[in-house]
């Protein structure tokens, strides 16, 4: 089965993939993030939004060469500088495109936990926080299958700017 998500911790952290254009980077299984602010219908005159709260980026993956250097940035505390995520699909191109990066400045890793199952197989969960993240999606045409220009967001989460296009 191919895969379609990658993360890379720009020699910081190899991984194992050898699929063309994301050697060395980390295959992974899935991942999910969230932003959430609070709501009221109380609070003052209505309707009303607080503070958006940036929640941990979680993934996962099977064990690799970059999962005990992970271990050793939860344990020493360091930050890895940047991070990137990419999710790619087919488009009609003789190889998947990536349409989808995350782009991290600023990570640190919250949580680590391995897990084994009874096929011998090893994955590990990582929770990392960030600093700053810029996100690019390139929409897809219907009708020629090839991917459009970038749309993109930034958030400078400690200074509070954010800017999308």
């Amino acid at each position: 089965m191919a895969v379609n998500a990658f993360i890379t911790f720009f020699d910081k952290a190899d991984g194992e993939s050898l699929q063309k254009g994301k050697e060395k980077w980390i295959e992974i299984q899935g991942w999910d993030w969230e932003v959430e602010a609070e709501s009221s219908w109380t609070k003052g005159g209505g309707a009303s939004v607080g503070k958006p709260n940036p929640g941990k980026m979680n993934w996962e993956h099977y064990f690799d060469t970059a999962s005990t250097v992970i271990m050793g940035y939860i344990c020493t505390g360091k930050a890895f500088p940047k991070v990137e995520l990419q999710m790619m699909k087919t488009t009609g191109s003789a190889t998947p495109e990536t349409y989808f990066t995350m782009t991290m400045e600023g990570c640190y890793i919250t949580k680590v936990a391995q897990n084994g199952t009874e096929e011998g197989n090893v994955t590990q969960k990582v929770e990392m926080v960030f600093k700053t993240v810029k996100i690019e999606y390139k929409p897809q045409d219907n009708k020629t299958g090839k991917l459009g220009a970038a749309k993109t967001y930034n958030w400078d989460i400690p200074a509070g700017t954010a800017s999308p296009s």
